[in-house]
């Protein structure tokens, strides 16, 4: 253990046992505390599991009764010995038990609570840990996600050094993200991208792992930024039940619910759901959800399980805010600022999007180091929508606003997927291999009928809202467009480590996709098809060394590729978008503290841009590139006290393009500098009291690829504070963007969009 590590706790502990006289839990007859026994213990409070364990294995335990307040253990079943049984209900509590000559005495832990995160978006892995990526990968668990009023995954990304969001907080897009300057995707538990047109319910989730840069060797056809893996929580052995109920300004209401248990000797099975309700914080905005997500974990033998998980989401907005002009907002207009609750869209503005899933999983443990694992994951949405869209400000009074309206009916999309890999660990000529090799099959299919309507315009200093009348209004575009993808894969990656402390990398992927797409022009009466036939080798190269067993140096080379539909003026294809990334880093873990420290350069080619030999085609010629490094540091400063600092620095530019006044631009809406700060504390001078923050900084940045304009940087303050009422009931109370900063995110038509002012929230939990 390090030193400053060990001084800490040993004040602190010293500190606690000379404030309380330890409690003593006594059994009628002390045996050895070593003996194997059937212990049946439920969840609940720490106390009461603990004093079950002593009656059981008729054992003493002395502890400092202000220790357990407001502690929760997921209690037992099985047969262990007592030390063994006693380290299992005390998991997570940051309490140690020591034996002793009739018992154990329970003390501050004296190991580290916080440990490597294990992962699974690097292969899906049995027990992989960071230090054994050779690329940055940020993670944020469900301590970090309950600790405000974070709702969907796009508001725990915000914390992520080098991400930006693409829209607003507000909309279906919520979940959007740039990342080191380009898009991210997001996948679920490793197994394939997210198909959903709204934002990811987190009452499943149990973390989040954001790994940076490209990795089409894993994944497929990508954009460079990263991976989004979102793990949902899996069924438990043992019963626990959750509710929470969530009341705040703007009449948002919350509600959640996570019940999990055996069903029998090989059943386990856990339901999540959750409803939300509330208005924005601009005009006529409102927006309601229904989410819920049952899943079943079978053992159909020993070696073999299966999973059947789902999810529906059920989105509606009504008002959603499309973007306001620059003039009255971040820019001067002669009329003044306009109301910053103005909402350029009526209350008869309605989007709706739905989806649906199911995966089924079939693991197979062939040794008890390879695993057999097949995937079939099934998704549709559904989508219809009727949506104001800005459409420039009068040059002549500055107030009057014309917009137009964007609607969508009967759309849908579906996804078919299928992967089938083996994984594991092998020793073969003296060398260790961590490898996974599979199969990927994708079968998509999307119907997405639109139109555009002129609608009346409105002043942005008096706005009268009236409903559009669709029938009536002008008609300025009808289109169809119906897309079908079907995309085959397979890949390997294999991790081969020489003496113990260095380790090589190596991945391959061969991709073959077909893609066809009808375009109808209804107002013209025209229809084009194109079809798009593309195949494609990623590799990715890495190489992490152990300095020691707290630290590691990492270089790495990755690839990304995504088809793009289109021809040049000689009638040939267009090649696919290829990007590369190389990245350096190191890691350090001081059994209390995680530092990270990575730089990185990522090159997109074959960006379509005009044909220079005909205006009416495309040539894959433009080149955009972005490089910065990324630092972050978390951990417990001590055991009361924790801490996640990152800072990103990232810049980009467009290298060659057909407009040349865009060469040496920066892209739209990426910050060169991110940070953020998220800190708890427990007061351990008042029994179940703890308190919280986060401070979110993002730099100011172009507002579009012209960089005529720029949005302002902002600093968000957000305070919480949560109180164990007892060892079952805790309040939170919950205030975001206390300084209430101005938060703007870019909108249509290089307009902008306010995000919420300051917001005020009341948590209620239960654990039963």
């Amino acid at each position: 253990m390090h030193p400053l590590t060990l001084t800490i706790r040993s004040v602190v502990l010293g500190l606690a046992l000379n404030i309380a006289s330890p409690a003593i839990v006594s059994a009628e007859t002390v045996t050895s505390v070593v003996d194997v026994q059937l212990y049946e213990i439920p969840a609940g409070a720490l106390k009461k599991a603990l004093e079950q364990f002593a009656r059981t294995a008729r054992s003493n335990l002395n502890y400092v009764p202000d220790q357990l307040k407001g502690k929760r253990s997921s209690g037992l079943s099985g047969h262990y010995d007592s030390h063994e049984a006693l380290d299992r209900l005390l998991l997570g509590s940051g309490i140690q038990a020591v034996a002793n000559a009739d018992g154990f005495d329970l003390r501050l832990e004296q190991v580290a609570p916080h440990q490597l995160n294990p992962i699974n978006v690097y292969g899906r892995l049995r027990n992989d840990s960071l230090f054994n990526v050779p690329q940055s990968v940020s993670v944020r668990g469900r301590e970090y996600f309950e600790a405000g009023t974070a709702d969907s995954v796009g508001d725990v990304i915000e914390s992520v050094p080098g991400a930006s969001r693409i829209g607003s907080s507000m909309d279906m897009f919520s979940d959007d993200y740039l990342i080191r300057g380009f898009n991210a995707e997001q996948s679920t538990n490793g197994l394939g991208f997210r198909r959903n047109d709204h934002p990811t319910d987190l009452a499943n989730v149990e973390r989040i792992e954001v790994l940076k840069g490209p990795s089409s060797v894993l994944f497929g056809q990508m954009e460079p930024g990263g991976t989004v893996n979102v793990v949902t929580k899996q069924p438990l052995d043992y019963f626990q039940a959750d509710t929470s109920v969530e009341y705040g300004n703007h009449n948002r209401v919350r509600t959640a619910l996570d019940v999990t248990g055996p069903l029998n000797d090989t059943v386990r099975a856990r339901l999540n759901m959750a409803y939300q309700d509330g208005d924005g914080s601009v005009d006529n905005l409102s927006y309601q959800r229904l989410f819920i997500a049952p899943n079943l974990e079978m053992d159909l033998t020993e070696s073999t399980s299966l999973t059947i998980e789902g999810s529906y989401s059920a989105n509606t907005w009504h008002g959603i805010h499309g973007g306001a002009p620059l003039e009255g907002s971040i820019q001067a207009n002669p009329n003044g600022r306009y109301a910053k609750s103005f909402n350029p869209g009526g209350d008869d503005s309605t989007t709706e999007r739905d989806s649906k899933m199911i995966n089924i999983r079939l693991t197979e443990a062939v040794t008890d180091r390879v695993d057999a694992r097949f995937s079939y994951t099934y998704t549709r949405n559904d989508a219809d929508w009727n949506e104001y869209v800005p459409f420039g400000l009068d040059e002549t009074d500055h107030r009057t606003l014309d917009r137009l309206v964007f609607v969508g009916k009967d759309t849908y999309k579906k996804d078919h997927e299928l992967v089938v890999d083996l994984s594991g660990e092998l020793e073969v000529g003296g060398l260790s291999h961590t490898f996974i090799l599979g199969f990927n099959y994708q079968d998509s299919s999307l119907f997405r009928p639109t139109r555009l309507h002129m609608a009346d315009s409105i002043d942005l200093y008096n706005p009268q809202y009236k409903a559009a009348i669709l029938s009536e209004a002008p008609l300025i575009r009808d289109r169809g467009f119906v897309q079908d993808t079907e995309v085959m894969a397979a890949f390997f990656q294999d991790r081969i480590t020489f003496k113990d402390s260095f380790h090589l990398i190596g991945g391959l992927r061969y991709t073959d996709s077909e893609q066809s797409q009808v375009s109808v022009d209804h107002l013209n009466n025209s229809e084009s098809q194109d079809a798009l036939n593309q195949s494609d080798w990623t590799t990715q190269i890495g190489v992490i060394y152990d300095l020691s067993d707290d630290a590691s140096v990492y270089v790495n080379r990755s690839e990304s590729f995504v088809p793009q539909g289109g021809t040049t003026s000689g009638k040939k294809p267009l090649e696919a978008e290829e990007s590369t990334q190389y990245e350096v880093g190191m890691r350090f873990d001081l059994e209390d503290m995680e530092i990270n420290l990575a730089g990185f350069v990522i090159r997109k080619e074959n960006i379509a841009i005009e044909d220079p030999l005909d205006g009416n085609f495309e040539v894959a010629q433009g080149t955009a590139q972005s490089r910065g490094f990324e630092l972050s540091i978390g951990g417990h400063l001590t055991p009361d006290w924790y801490l996640n600092a990152a800072y990103g620095y990232t810049d980009t530019e467009i290298l060659y393009s057909d407009d040349k006044a865009l060469e040496g631009n920066r892209f739209a809406n990426v910050p060169l500098h991110t940070a953020s700060l998220q800190t708890g504390y427990q007061i351990n001078a008042i029994p179940g009291l703890s308190i919280g923050g986060a401070i979110i900084y993002v730099g100011s940045r172009p507002g579009n690829d012209d960089n005529s304009f720029e949005l302002p940087g902002h600093t968000r303050v957000d305070l919480a504070a949560y109180y164990a009422l007892n060892d079952q009931l805790q309040l939170d109370l919950l205030v975001d963007n206390v300084l209430d900063e101005e938060v703007f995110s870019p909108g249509a038509f290089n307009g902008v969009v306010r995000e919420p002012s300051r917001t005020f929230a009341a948590r209620l939990k239960y654990q039963f």
